[in-house]
């Protein structure tokens, strides 16, 4: 069953292999701790709903899988710098952010987001 944490990870990991090259299936085990056939099933859902294609044995984002990427990456990094920020551990902040990308309301994020830039003007 398809989630949007599932969907979310994919984008996000295909989004960050690609800037190494061409992604391909075995990567993404690697990358998210799956299986390859679980790969293989989840890329073709993916596929159905428009967020990968498939060229020469690689995988990769459509538009619309790009903007989910860049949008999953983007708060992940804002995230895991407030946290750095608040004194949190790398390690921990990495593990924290991950989670939190999935979950936070576009609201708080957009909050946290202005909190941020308060205070670099602010400083």
């Amino acid at each position: 069953m398809k989630t949007k944490q599932m969907t979310e990870d994919y984008m996000k990991t295909i989004y960050i292999l690609s800037r190494e090259g061409d992604v391909r299936c075995f990567q993404l085990a690697d990358s998210l701790s799956v299986s390859r056939p679980t790969v293989s099933i989840s890329l073709k859902t993916l596929a159905e709903d428009g967020l990968v294609y498939f060229e020469k044995k690689a995988v990769h984002l459509t538009a619309e899988g790009l903007k989910i990427a860049k949008a999953v990456e983007e708060r992940y990094q804002v995230l895991y710098r407030f946290l750095i920020n608040l004194g949190v551990s790398a390690e921990t902040a990495s593990r924290d952010a991950c989670k939190m990308e999935h979950v936070i309301s576009d609201e708080s994020f957009f909050a946290l987001q202005s909190l941020k830039q308060s205070i670099s003007t602010n400083v």
